[in-house]
């Protein structure tokens, strides 16, 4: 099947021998070869049936005022949950999505790349990147029951700088490929992303795009989905030079929740996994929970946002030898509530990030460091969700 690539709108109007030959230099040739087209050429001079708006006064086709794009898609902060989605796209597996962006105003303003929207058990989760117009950089930012995550990924922030920079009033193409759990976006440079993440836990759902929630506008024109395989780009994760250590971690976690209150039973208890609880009518029981690849504690895949059941108990076991000097460090955007042995040990406000390198980077101290005396230990973590732009922690056993 054919293969067009997103370009100028005189792009868009050669000959199909001149559009395919210069898009084979422009899309890396693996995605060229394998791609279908999900969304023909989008250049919103037709409406808006192919997309699903929430609110159709905020996100609305204008004339740009530039006869190379002519009408182009606005999308205008207007409320914390506002988003426009591909209609169908649910259903699709691995795909790449391209477009252009432009920034009118030297405002506060984003274009955040929706991916793996699901409506689930009363919540909205999604994988999301944006770029920054008035700041220039990229920035990782999944939403849990809508909370914002960034906090958790500050490592992959990205400047966006000479060629692929963005500058108010001017367009800039940019891409993204998503196939499983992975999305790797491009600004600029079509042949090599500037971010490979590979950490929000969805695989499907539904793609499109959002603005930030307060500030300026966003335009996009020439949008375009094709169908992919596998991801173009298999070079090293990008961006280079970030050095998980996931085994210095503490990655061994239970959990019980979401929950409507705190069970004064749990917190109590010096064996808190073996006590089981009712909330809101029905019996909670510990599971086991995952943590990320790179050994990070997401409590906003369980504790609500917008909901009631705010409330959200990790647990873990540490062993301490008898001839050990250890410590018990948090680096944590949620605030904690913490519990030894059923031991109240007094609570930790959180830090506007939690990185994945702390202790060891002597620029990103702990957020609380608790001393464990020699025996075995059971630890207790209440986290509470509702609070904005929080949602997980790092924790690690330091022996000296």
């Amino acid at each position: 099947m054919k293969s067009v690539s997103v370009g100028t709108a005189q792009i868009t109007l050669l000959a199909a021998a001149i559009v395919s030959s210069v898009l084979t230099a422009a899309i890396p040739t693996a995605a060229v070869t394998r791609s279908q087209d999900l969304l023909p050429l989008d250049d919103f001079e037709s409406g808006l049936s192919r997309w699903d708006v929430s609110n159709e006064d905020a996100i609305a086709i204008i004339d740009s005022g530039d006869a190379t794009h002519g009408k182009v898609l606005q999308l205008t902060p207007a409320e914390a949950q506002i988003r426009a989605l591909i209609r169908g796209s649910s259903d699709w597996a691995g795909y790449r999505i391209e477009g252009e962006v432009l920034f009118p105003e030297n405002r506060h303003n984003y274009l955040g790349l929706v991916y793996h929207y699901s409506e689930h058990d009363g919540r909205v989760d999604l994988g999301s990147i944006y770029i920054k117009g008035n700041g220039s950089y990229i920035r990782v930012n999944p939403r849990r029951d809508w909370n914002p995550h960034r906090m958790l990924y500050e490592e992959m922030r990205v400047a966006l700088t000479g060629d692929d920079a963005i500058h108010i009033g001017q367009w800039q193409r940019f891409a993204a490929e998503v196939v499983g759990n992975s999305c790797h976006f491009y600004v600029g440079d079509m042949e090599t992303p500037k971010v490979t993440f590979d950490f929000y836990e969805g695989d499907r759902g539904a793609a499109g795009f959002k603005p930030r929630v307060v500030g300026g506008a966003t335009w996009i024109d020439n949008i375009r989905v094709q169908a992919i395989e596998e991801l173009s780009y298999r070079g090293e994760a990008r961006p280079v030079g970030v050095e998980y250590d996931p085994d210095s971690l503490i990655t061994d976690w239970a959990v019980m929740g979401p929950l409507t209150r705190a069970i004064h039973e749990i917190e109590s208890s010096a064996s808190p996994q073996e006590v089981l609880a009712v909330d809101g009518g029905a019996e909670q029981r510990w599971r086991r929970f995952e943590t990320d690849p790179r050994g990070a504690v997401i409590t906003g895949r369980v504790t609500e946002f917008l909901g009631s059941r705010t409330i959200g108990y990790f647990a873990t076991s540490v062993q301490v030898g008898a001839d050990e000097h250890t410590e018990l460090q948090f680096s944590s955007i949620d605030d904690l509530t913490l519990w030894i042995d059923g031991r109240f040990r007094g609570y930790a406000y959180r830090d506007s990030l939690a990185w994945y390198d702390f202790g060891r980077n002597p620029d990103h101290p702990p957020t609380v460091s608790i001393p464990l005396e020699p025996g075995n230990h059971e630890v207790l973590v209440r986290v509470r969700g509702g609070v904005y732009a929080s949602g997980g922690f790092f924790a690690r056993v330091v022996r000296r």
